[in-house]
């Protein structure tokens, strides 16, 4: 093989490698029963929640669910992830997170489940709402 040759292949070998790694960052298809991760290839965890298309974006906000392990109930809330695709979603942090203020409702140790996230065009704002309990509660609070 002449020196040009070998120039040519190792050159269309380092393309294919870059293509190669390029797709791996990026899900190019959904597999059912495996796990679903976000661009920094995290599990997305936004369970339970709805998507929002606003200005060329999709917006999935889910409750956020801590592994059966996590101790740290600050970490808990509404999850934010956005996507141009549908596909490959970036992790955005908590769009509602649960605070240790004894004067306020979302405590951690409160229930936050199926939240959705509307915008109103007529006052310019994004409204959510969710089933919420009360910390220690349960359904005792809607009684």
């Amino acid at each position: 093989m002449k020196a040009n040759q070998r120039k040519a292949v190792v050159s269309i070998a380092s393309i294919f490698i870059c293509l190669t790694i390029n797709c791996l960052d990026k899900n190019n298809l959904i597999k059912p029963g495996l796990i679903w991760p976000d661009t920094e290839g995290k599990h997305i965890n936004a369970h339970g929640g709805g998507i929002l298309y606003y200005n060329g974006t999709y917006f999935w906000f889910g409750e956020s669910r801590l592994p059966r392990s996590e101790k740290d109930r600050s970490h808990y809330g509404v999850s934010c992830y956005s996507s141009k695709d549908l596909l490959n979603w970036k992790n955005e942090g908590l769009a509602l997170r649960v605070i240790d203020d004894t004067a306020g409702l979302l405590l951690p140790g409160c229930v936050i489940e199926r939240p959705k996230v509307i915008y109103n065009k007529k006052t310019g704002k994004f409204v959510m709402w969710f089933h919420h309990e009360l910390k220690g509660q349960g359904y005792k609070a809607t009684c």
